[in-house]
């Protein structure tokens, strides 16, 4: 048994010291065949787990509310916040990742990991955060939620209704589509972890990662239990090859250890005493990935060291590797899906605005209408007033200016009110209109209680036209209202 390095040992429970922090990873099975009923009522099906979802995401709200005050004291976040808002996340992506028609497996109803699912989520372990960071999370997070909103509007109504068509015509997604699509599923799944601090790592990869290039899944630190902690005694034959030493405990033994990558090396499960009854089948065996093993996570998938490795007839999906490499079509298609993303937005933005004006022009018309009603009620029942002064004057001319003077008061008050009160677009030139009216009815009011004789008095009456104008105001009146109706 050579080729394999043994990991070096590593206190229990204490936090890992990396140099750099590690991101929440995502690893999608690739394009398969799916059946075409599914892939029609895609929308129908998932209908129980959005509603579920939407539950468990108000529960998410107060657990990450309790999460932030102990990330943000504690500089980590609380066990019990990493395993519900990792296992929502876990079930989130699983249905969005149906959803994307990614895969045409149906999503288990679970927060847990599910080994033989095709869409798997996994979280670093134990990472330090900067309690800086989690105090301005949301400040921080608002570069992400545009390009993410960005991506998702580009991809979502639009992209995902052509992936649609073509899965339901062809019976399989075109791998550079599923490559896309997976892009930015994995981007949201990022950016919800580092917005519930499930990582300090700030949200990256919408344009996948560069060949070559190693995962935090895949290689590093391993978080794995202590010894003889969850994988109880060897079987039989099991640690007697040589260079293994038959050590107790599982892992620390020299010449043993998981080789960078999930896949088994070559020769493996050929030596003596490995593969006897109890340790599965080569190619079965999902290791730890290095980093990764928060309670519940990819540190110790569900029935793993159990006799008969992960159960009868469970298919385990073990993916090569975590990185995420996308080909040139498909680094064409996220940019086009970012594209469309942003001529969504600004379209959407435009659309807004026009409603948000409308809706304003009809609250400020309500305004204006009920204003005007108001103001052009006071000042007919103070004309009304007005009248009966000059009647009780009995053509006493000292009476009937000192009246006028009071009359050209109350149009001018009229004016005003008009003046200062908002009115929508496209009413302004009716508005200025019965100001301009009032204005010149109140001048000529005041004329007229300016006479001296009743021979002045009835010249200037003749001069200023004020019957033409009172009628011409009464129009423009009715003219600002069926605007503002209208408007």
């Amino acid at each position: 048994m050579t080729g394999y390095p043994s990991y070096p040992a590593y206190p229990a429970g204490a936090p890992l010291q990396l140099a750099e922090p590690i991101p929440v990873e995502v690893a999608v099975a690739e394009p398969a065949r799916q059946r075409r009923a599914t892939v029609a009522f895609r929308l129908i099906l998932i209908i129980p787990h959005l509603f579920l979802l939407a539950f468990l995401a108000i529960a998410g709200f107060v657990v990450a509310f309790l999460g932030w005050w102990g990330a943000l004291f504690m500089g980590r976040l609380p066990e019990f916040a990493v395993n519900y808002l990792a296992g929502f996340i876990r079930w989130d992506l699983r249905v969005q990742a149906y959803l994307y028609l990614l895969t045409d497996a149906y999503p288990p109803f679970t927060l847990d990991d599910d080994p033989a699912y095709p869409v798997r989520f996994a979280v670093p372990e134990r990472q330090q955060l900067n309690r800086v960071a989690v105090l301005f999370r949301f400040i921080l997070m608002i570069p992400v939620w545009i390009v993410s909103g960005v991506a998702t509007e580009g991809a979502v109504p639009i992209m995902l209704f052509i992936a649609w068509l073509i899965t339901l015509c062809a019976g399989r997604m075109p791998r550079a589509l599923h490559q896309a699509l997976t892009a930015v599923l994995r981007y949201q799944m990022r950016m919800y972890a580092y917005c519930w601090m499930l990582t300090p790592a700030y949200p990256w990869g919408l344009f996948g990662d560069a060949p070559g290039g190693q995962s935090a899944a895949d290689g590093g630190y391993p978080a794995y239990p202590a010894p003889d902690a969850g994988y109880g005694p060897p079987a039989p034959g099991y640690g007697t090859a040589p260079g293994y030493g038959g050590a107790p405990g599982y892992g620390a033994a020299p010449g043993y250890g998981a080789a960078p990558g999930y896949a088994p090396g070559p020769g493996y499960g050929a030596a003596p005493g490995y593969g006897t009854p109890g340790y599965g089948t080569p190619g079965s065996v999902y290791g730890p990935p290095a980093g990764y093993g928060a309670p519940g996570g990819y540190g110790a998938p569900g029935g793993y060291g159990a006799p008969g490795g992960y159960g009868p007839g469970r298919t385990v999906f073990q993916p090569v590797s975590w990185q995420l490499i996308l080909n040139s079509a498909a680094k064409r298609l996220v940019v086009l899906i970012l594209v469309l993303g942003a001529i969504s937005y600004v379209l959407n933005f435009v659309r807004f605005s026009a409603e948000l004006r409308k809706a304003q022009n009809i609250s400020t018309a309500n305004s204006a209408i009920s204003t005007l009603n108001s103001s052009y009620t006071t000042l007919t029942n103070e004309m009304n007033r007005w009248q009966d002064q000059v009647t009780a004057c009995d053509q006493n001319l000292t009476c009937v200016t000192k009246a006028d003077g009071t009359a050209a008061t109350y149009f001018s008050d009229f004016a005003t009110e008009v003046r200062i009160t908002a009115m929508p677009s496209g009413t302004a030139a009716a508005a200025n209109l019965v100001y301009s009216d009032a204005t010149q009815v109140a001048s000529e009011y005041s004329q007229l209680s300016q006479a001296a004789n009743v021979e002045q008095y009835q010249n200037t009456f003749k001069r200023v036209g004020l019957q033409q104008s009172l009628n011409r105001l009464d129009q423009d009146v009715n003219a600002l209202g069926t605007a503002l109706n209208n408007s």
